[in-house]
């Protein structure tokens, strides 16, 4: 329940400073309104009602649906830390669709095995597991993509692939912003 709260945080966070943020290809990096620039990350803090949480943030550099997909809303890979509600080194996916239920999201990393994220809620995943938080995090700072892969309501099979380019450099700042040990 302590990820719900975040993802009420994170919803506010979200459309305040990213709005418009998309990175069309690795190369590129995204523009962060008020936060700092990591290349394909974004990193900063929020702060409410006395508790901070440090948040990064990408968008993938290439999406794929199959069949391919009409719209969709924003597509993010957020890590966090809310040391107040003892939540560090989260990660969460907001797919931009309704999940189909009963489906879990798989992430990689590089040649790295396969993780699901087991907890759906709407357009949103995460593990309820904080070993494979953990293990993603450490995967993802020596990695160089991520590919995130889940299914919608209308069984479209949709494939982003995030840019690690910057990940760890964003992670560190985060950490140290909310005192974590990294």
């Amino acid at each position: 329940m302590l990820k719900k709260s975040f993802f009420l945080i994170f919803c506010i966070f979200f459309v305040f400073f990213f709005k418009n943020v998309k990175s069309a290809t690795p190369q590129i990096v995204m523009e962060c309104p008020g936060l700092k620039n990591f290349k394909n990350w974004c990193a900063g803090e929020y702060k409410a009602n006395g508790a901070k949480s440090c948040i990064m943030i990408s968008s993938p550099v290439r999406e794929t649906g199959n069949p391919p997909y009409k719209s969709r809303g924003e597509v993010v890979a957020t890590i966090y830390h809310m040391p107040s509600e003892d939540n560090n080194g989260v990660v969460y996916i907001t797919t931009g669709y309704t999940y189909k239920k009963d489906t879990v999201v798989t992430i990689k990393i590089d040649q790295n095995k396969e993780h699901e994220f087991n907890i759906i809620e709407a357009d949103s995943a995460f593990s309820d597991d904080d070993n494979v938080d953990k293990q993603i995090i450490v995967e993802m700072k020596k990695g160089t993509k991520m590919k995130v892969i889940g299914f919608s309501t209308r069984d479209t099979k949709t494939t982003d692939i995030y840019s690690l380019v910057g990940f760890t450099s964003a992670y560190t700042y985060i950490s140290n912003l909310c005192n974590v040990k990294n």
